[in-house]
């Protein structure tokens, strides 16, 4: 993910996700006391702009899914982003072909946030932030091992005799950045289910924990944001990088 937006961006897939405190029910099961209202509401506010609406369980189920998705607000048919609603939770979904951070994914936050606020009848209490990016290439030429290293500048580095040929990777790091939100980084390799092919992923997190209002909300999206594209920026060779843009 990078701050201005490639011409050949490797991106897949972001997400935006928020979190609120909850209570029990009856029963001492996790319970958004709020939902039930609140997701016609919510459903209402969303119509014109995301008109095609999915539920992802039936309104029969014998159970109640929190901290899950129940709500699906789709900007078209199959048409990204899309705006998914649960109990504790709101994600908003998109892909490299729609997304657009400062005129697209950005505002498409804030203002599905003030749409959930309205929608509850009681505040709500943020408590959990996250931006997570998703990346991946596939690899044309040699192995994933040398791409990495190459490419992402991350060595896999062994000291032991090795059982055998290395088949596969996964690398994870975390980071304590200056704020106090956590930056995870994972890079594995895998298989391109379309085409087959030999592929690398790497996924950028930063996520926080503690007690939101909405400018909190908006001034972390801006660090978070700053830091997956430096994240991005300095993780890639200057050559590579430039190639993705040519």
């Amino acid at each position: 993910m990078s701050e201005k937006k490639l011409k050949k961006a490797p991106l897949k897939e972001v997400i935006f996700e928020l979190r609120w405190e909850y209570g029990v029910d009856f029963n001492g099961f996790q319970s958004d006391r709020g939902f039930d209202l609140a997701q016609g509401k919510f459903a209402y506010k969303m119509e014109k702009d995301f008109p095609v609406y999915k539920k992802l369980i039936p309104d029969n189920a014998p159970f109640k899914l929190f901290g899950s998705p129940v709500n699906q607000y789709w900007h078209g048919e199959l048409r990204w982003p899309v705006v998914q609603h649960g109990q504790g939770m709101i994600a908003i979904n998109d892909v490299e072909k729609s997304y657009e951070w400062e005129n697209g994914f950005y505002p498409l936050i804030l203002s599905t946030i003030d749409r959930l606020i309205e929608s509850y009848n009681e505040p709500l209490r943020f408590n959990r932030i996250k931006l997570h990016y998703t990346d991946a290439l596939d690899i044309e030429q040699g192995d994933t091992i040398d791409f990495v290293k190459s490419n992402l500048q991350t060595e896999i580095l062994t000291r032991s005799r090795a059982p055998g040929m290395l088949k596969g990777f996964n690398i994870q790091q975390g980071f304590l950045l200056e704020e106090g939100s956590i930056m995870n980084l994972s890079i594995s390799s895998g298989i391109n289910n379309q085409n087959t092919k030999n592929s690398v992923v790497w996924n950028t997190v930063v996520e926080k924990v503690g007690k939101f209002n909405i400018g909190d909300i908006q001034n972390w999206l801006i660090f978070a944001h700053d830091h997956t594209s430096q994240m991005f920026k300095d993780m890639l060779n200057p050559d590579f990088y430039a190639s993705l843009d040519s």
